[in-house]
């Protein structure tokens, strides 16, 4: 009863807007393939978007491009994670976490030899600028799938395995449904500049200030809203919000939850990222708990994104439609919950994170024809590939501790990867060598 009310939602409020975005890209019979064939299938539409490469010499040139990236390149050679010494963040907690996970899975089973660029900040600009030449990987499009860019998981698993232990661990210790909050439940903050994540953000607590008996959505240190006059100009603004911003509604503040007591409630809300207005880390967390999940509508996108159905996975909603969601999950919640389990394990336990990335590779070699310039790094075309690369400044990413890579509860402020010079034996420095006495 819940899902079809939610449908009926869906079809008044109109579709969730990734959702909308898929069913134009890929027509109407995308919607009847099954939740990892709809991954794939959008997965190589993006890579169709950039330009083709037709022979080995292509492949080689085109390899040379993206390692001409230093400050934005990584490679995997021989099962051994590469970047340069001038990756512009590689002293940020985010490389180290991307980083950190692909260790992980390179732990578990080696990948095929790969390079590709990758776009550290939360919406995918950094693709479009790069163009359509270039694999660039996103960990979100802020504009939607058509955006140019290759989607990939977000870094904030920082290892596969260490990540279904945790997990493992938070469910242990959930308490019964009837022992949890009922109310919609989310901790965070907002900032101060003018953007789609601070203004749903502001419009999201609204909702407790008017209802707290049904919502449990607060700030953890304060309000730092957007000025609501200017923002206004660029995004609809209710009284409620222009109230709050200016401080004649108090803001709903709430202590920070670390995400192993996340269990206490029992209704999620994933709201906008405050940098871009697109992905937030925090929804990994609210999948595996047990609860029903509500995303806040709007064009941002994630790379499972194509996985989920509006009603069937989770609810979608905004300021206008979150009253009547509401009343629809009262009418059944416990089958979104299951179904948001289902999309942990489908999608971002460590095995399904580990199943897109080799998924991926192998998309990203036959698009590129990678293998025949890495396969082969004393051949003609790994020497044109690398001719450009500045051999000393490549470092081998390797794990503080192997053992225990993580350093906080909630990945975010650790960094458990280091960056080492390359011995003289390392296969990719002496092609790298090879390459340079070649073009002398």
């Amino acid at each position: 009863m819940a899902l079809r009310l939610l449908a009926l939602l869906a079809a008044a409020r109109g579709a969730w807007r990734p959702q909308e975005e898929l069913a134009r890209l890929h027509g109407a019979s995308f919607a009847a393939s099954d939740a990892w064939r709809r991954v794939e299938l959008e997965l190589d539409r993006s890579l169709r978007t950039y330009d083709a490469v037709p022979s080995a010499d292509a492949a080689a040139t085109r390899a040379a491009e993206i390692f001409a990236r230093d400050a934005s390149f990584f490679a995997v050679v021989e099962n051994t994670l590469y970047v340069s010494d001038a990756h512009d963040s590689k002293i940020k907690h985010k490389p180290h976490y991307l980083f950190s996970t692909i260790l992980s899975m390179l732990r578990r089973e080696p990948f095929p030899n790969f390079v590709a660029t990758w776009d550290v900040a939360a919406t995918g600009a950094h693709c479009r600028r790069v163009g359509r030449r270039v694999p660039c990987l996103a960990i979100a499009k802020q504009g939607g799938f058509n955006q140019t860019g290759v989607l990939i998981p977000n870094p904030y698993f920082a290892h596969v395995d260490e990540w279904d232990a945790r997990v493992a661990t938070w469910r242990a210790a959930i308490p019964a449904w009837d022992d949890r909050d009922p109310r919609l439940f989310w901790r965070g903050s907002v900032r101060s500049a003018c953007g789609p994540g601070n203004v749903a953000r502001v419009a999201a607590l609204t909702l407790t200030a008017q209802h707290p008996d049904r919502y449990d959505v607060r700030v953890t240190h304060g309000l730092d809203a957007p000025d609501a006059k200017a923002c206004a100009r660029e995004f609809p603004y209710t009284k409620a919000m222009v109230d709050l911003s200016t401080g004649k509604i108090p803001a709903p503040t709430g202590g920070f939850v670390n995400a192993s007591e996340f269990s206490r409630w029992r209704r999620y809300l994933n709201l906008p990222g405050t940098m871009g207005g697109s992905y937030s880390r925090n929804l990994n967390l609210l999948w595996p708990l047990g609860g029903a999940v509500a995303l806040w509508d709007g064009s941002a996108v994630e790379w499972y994104y194509p996985g989920l159905r509006e009603g069937e996975t989770h609810a979608a909603l905004d300021e206008k439609s979150a009253g009547a969601a509401l009343d629809a999950l009262d009418a059944g919640e416990a089958a979104l919950a299951a179904a948001a389990g289902a999309v942990h394990e489908t999608f971002l336990a460590g095995g399904s994170l580990d199943r897109y990335w080799r998924l991926l590779v192998g998309r990203l070699r036959a698009r590129f024809r990678l293998g025949d310039v890495l396969d082969d790094l004393g051949g003609a075309a790994a020497a044109v590939a690398l001719a450009g690369v500045d051999c000393g400044a490549l470092r081998r990413v390797y794990w503080h501790s192997p053992d225990r890579p993580f350093f906080d509860e909630t990945p975010g402020l650790g960094k458990p990867v280091a960056y080492a010079a390359l011995d003289d034996g390392d296969p990719l420095l002496v092609a790298c060598r090879r390459a340079k006495k070649k073009t002398r």
